[in-house]
């Protein structure tokens, strides 16, 4: 029997250990609208869709392609969890873009992904070492 998109989004929840409203708080959907998505009883539009599978941490194409194995990234259940200068970031609306950024790059081939980290690492620590002055 092949996995419809609903099936795809509550197994994904359901990894998380999160109820359909704590998806539905992280995306910004309502419960109700969850449960019927995930029934396949309706479908979501585009934007729901995008911003199910940013909450869930994965690309739209996972939750669309059933030929794609559903790998799910490690999260944290809660946002309390983490340091208190990193919930100030993300509650930070100037902070969405640089969200945005690390949530594409971690839907990239590990390679990719790699390079980048390796990549952002090299540009702190030369802008961290300390400058020649004239």
């Amino acid at each position: 029997m092949s996995e419809h998109f609903g099936d795809r989004i509550r197994r994904l929840r359901l990894a998380r250990n999160w109820s359909q409203q704590e998806l539905g708080l992280r995306c910004g959907i309502s419960a109700p609208h969850i449960s019927s998505i995930e029934r396949g009883k309706r479908y979501p539009s585009l934007d729901y869709a995008i911003r199910m599978a940013a909450a869930l941490g994965v690309p739209l194409n996972a939750l669309c392609d059933e030929t794609i194995k559903l790998k799910p990234p490690k999260m944290r259940s809660s946002p309390e969890e983490l340091p208190t200068y990193l919930q100030n970031f993300i509650l930070n609306e100037a902070a969405t873009p640089y969200l945005q950024a690390a949530h594409k790059i971690s839907t990239l081939p590990e390679a990719d992904r790699e390079f980048l980290t390796k990549l952002i690492d090299l540009v702190v620590q030369q802008r961290q070492s300390p400058q020649p002055t004239a």
